[in-house]
């Protein structure tokens, strides 16, 4: 599979495609043969546009979607905001209450966002049902946007009323500053979902 992934992309977008790869494949095992535990995958790549990979997808495999992304390279500018938007519309288009939402936001990137968006995104997850899990991942140094990002996530997701039935996936922030660490980092959030049913969007 890496040698697969290394002849589309043979930089950190390939990085980025590896790590997807690992998480889908992750999940796929814990669900393997059990309908119910069925994951929804959206892809969503960004930068300053925004480009629907997949949508609600819950029948590919992991090879499947990794097809669906590896023609897709890397370029252009970084803009959170109209991410995080299409991010909140899909999730509301799409939404089930079987299924815990995840939010996985990546970037290498910089920019502003204004606080509003992401807690907007969070609230309008627990007025559909359930808390957000959203876990921004930087993938390089310290993003200090992306790191308040999540702690506005959590401090929306801590507010929500404790469902017993459904226990919450803490929100969390994670610098991966090489492709090991970031390879790590989305098995770590595989891991994570054991338990509850997840979503994942993803940059």
């Amino acid at each position: 599979m890496t040698a697969r992934i290394a002849a589309h992309h043979s930089n950190r977008i390939g990085a980025v495609y590896s790590s997807l790869h690992a998480f889908w494949s992750a999940r796929h095992a814990v669900a393997n043969g059990i309908t119910s535990r069925r994951d929804a995958y959206s892809v969503i790549l960004f930068n300053q546009h925004q480009l629907q990979i997949a949508t609600n997808d819950f029948t590919s495999s992991p090879e499947r979607l990794l097809d669906l992304v590896l023609p897709h390279g890397a370029g252009g500018g970084t803009n959170y905001t109209p991410a995080l938007q299409v991010a909140q519309s899909v999730m509301e288009s799409n939404w089930s209450t079987e299924r815990t939402p995840v939010v996985v936001f990546l970037s290498d990137g910089e920019c502003t966002v204004d606080d509003s968006v992401t807690r907007n995104l969070s609230r309008r997850a627990i007025t559909l049902g359930r808390a957000l899990s959203f876990h921004a991942v930087s993938f390089g140094p310290h993003n200090a946007v992306l790191r308040r990002m999540a702690d506005i996530a959590s401090e929306v997701q801590r507010s929500a009323h404790p469902d017993p039935m459904h226990p919450p996936i803490p929100s969390s922030y994670v610098e991966a500053l090489d492709s090991v660490r970031l390879a790590e980092t989305f098995i770590g959030i595989a891991n994570s979902l054991t338990k509850p049913r997840g979503g994942l969007m993803h940059r």
